[in-house]
């Protein structure tokens, strides 16, 4: 039994293809309950309209849909407006820019069932990118230790219903997944085989604009829930990242220039109060 939860802020570009994934899943269980909630927020586009076409579809695979519109712009809030309706303590978190593999749904499943208090992600691919910039990017971020031997829930993860039991609403917070996967011990921690595709930013301007958005969202939770760092395993945090640098100069380059630019927007801009989405994409 599953809950799939996709928070949708004008996502009339990619919410169709993320349905289309989530219908294209195989090997579930005869028996199985899958609820999809579409949480549009704030919304000035058909994504609402279009996740609505959805549902036949939906149901002949047997899924149930629920699409909420919420006026309120915010991505927690959308978070917690959803949970309010979810049918099943097993949840799935997915961005609406995710594709996800066919199998993700079944083996999701399996890691969920454990009696234990467990946290999964996928196993993320990166969209070949477009731009020199983001491509040279990508080459060094794909090989840090997080992201390759880790479970960094990026655009997609997933707790069971012991696991979700750790905390309470989502807070007013900006990394909702990070603020999750640190409710976990690394032990406590799986990854699918099944791939989930996420796209980077295109350029330079878009991957400072969501790494500011990361970088400001760790500083905070930092700040607000220092106690949650006890989980961070920090395996970025060593000279083993030094070679790999060094083999790549130019994407080396670009990589620290865009982690400093927006480092330093994001302790600036931490603290002003604003509440709003912050995207990196058209």
């Amino acid at each position: 039994m599953l809950t799939v939860i996709i928070p949708s802020h004008n996502e009339e570009n990619h919410i169709p293809g993320c349905l289309d994934a989530v219908i294209a899943q195989r090997d579930l269980p005869p028996n199985h309950g899958v609820q999809v909630i579409v949480a549009a927020n704030g919304c000035s586009d058909r994504t609402v309209t279009l996740a609505r076409q959805k549902e036949p579809a939906l149901k002949a695979v047997g899924f149930d849909l629920v699409v909420l519109d919420i006026a309120r712009g915010n991505k927690m809030n959308a978070l917690n407006e959803a949970e309010v309706v979810a049918s099943y303590g097993n949840r799935i978190f997915l961005d609406a820019d995710v594709i996800i593999g066919r199998r993700m749904l079944a083996e999701m499943a399996e890691i969920l069932s454990n009696d234990a208090p467990v946290y999964a992600s996928g196993t993320v691919r990166i969209q070949r990118a477009q731009s020199l910039i983001t491509r040279a990017y990508a080459k060094v971020w794909t090989q840090m230790p997080f992201v390759r031997d880790g479970v960094p829930g990026i655009g997609l993860y997933a707790v069971n219903a012991k696991g979700r039991a750790r905390w309470g609403a989502f807070p007013a917070i900006i990394a909702d997944d990070r603020f999750v996967r640190l409710q976990f011990a690394p032990q406590e921690r799986r990854k699918t085989r099944e791939t989930h595709d996420w796209p980077l930013p295109e350029g330079f301007g878009n991957l400072v604009n969501v790494r500011h958005r990361w970088r400001e969202g760790n500083l905070e939770l930092a700040e607000k829930y220092p106690a949650l760092l006890a989980n961070d395993s920090e395996i970025n945090a060593s000279g083993s990242n030094i070679p790999l640098l060094l083999r790549t100069p130019f994407s080396s380059a670009v990589f620290v220039l865009v982690y400093v630019v927006s480092t330093i927007r994001a302790k600036r801009s931490l603290g002003d109060g604003r509440d709003v989405w912050r995207r990196g994409r058209n």
